[in-house]
């Protein structure tokens, strides 16, 4: 992981899940992290994108536990460097459910999954009354200890992409998960591929109802697409026009 990153999620990491993901120092190789941690913290995702662009991703929430909404994550990558690294814009949903992330400079990587994260934590502790940091944790120790990986296949864009899922479940054996039994068994997923630009196709969580054939809760980002600047710049005169 570059020092850069890690600064980056240590920050959010007051608010955020740790980007260490295992307790990693600054200096720690790599190698010492788990494939988990090593596919989501320390893989260059943004590697094949060479110039200013955009990646906007679908946002949904179902579920069966309150009102769903659907909305836009937006990621504008304002510059590249000689190197490769990327200056990081962003835009995390819109109105009443907008959170607010720091713009980025000389960035390694796609951030995506740890906003994603960062409101997924936020939530529970709004609808469980408990600790952020105590789920962060939780998190953190089972991409760590507990994360299956497995090659998947997906469709996006009408073309059939290979890529890895990563799953977790870091509530199931928390002794004190008798505070937040309906969240208990609550399961993320991270599909990554190297054909989608950014290399996220999605990243999502599910709480299921052993009772109900629909989720107590389902959220997610999926990708949609990467835009061109000038096609950004277009779409927004055009909404400017329309008003």
């Amino acid at each position: 992981m570059t020092i850069r990153n890690q600064m980056f999620a240590t920050a959010l990491a007051a608010g955020a899940v740790l980007a260490t993901a295992g307790g990693a120092s600054a200096t720690t190789d790599a190698n010492d992290l788990s494939p988990a941690n090593q596919a989501l913290f320390t893989t260059d995702h943004m590697a094949s994108i060479n110039q200013p662009t955009a990646l906007i991703y679908d946002f949904e929430k179902k579920g069966t536990l309150e009102p769903g909404f659907t909305d836009t994550v937006e990621i504008d990558i304002t510059k590249v460097s000689a190197h490769g690294r990327k200056d990081l814009a962003f835009h995390f949903l819109s109105g009443p459910n907008h959170i607010e992330f720091p713009d980025r400079e000389d960035f390694v990587g796609n951030p995506i999954f740890m906003f994603f994260l960062e409101r997924d934590v936020r939530e529970l502790q709004r609808l469980t009354r408990g600790n952020a940091l105590y789920y962060r944790f939780l998190i953190r120790d089972a991409l760590v200890k507990g994360a299956t990986m497995t090659p998947t296949t997906f469709t996006s864009g009408g073309q059939t992409h290979k890529g890895t899922e990563i799953r977790i479940k870091p509530f199931a054996e928390d002794p004190g998960n008798e505070r937040y039994p309906r969240f208990a068994k609550k399961e993320y997923l991270f599909i990554l591929s190297d054909e989608i630009p950014g290399g996220f196709y999605k990243v999502g969580a599910v709480t299921p109802d052993p009772s109900k054939d629909e989720p107590v809760t389902d959220d997610s980002v999926t990708f949609h697409e990467m835009r061109s600047p000038a096609a950004k710049r277009a779409q927004t005169e055009g909404a400017g026009q329309a008003n």
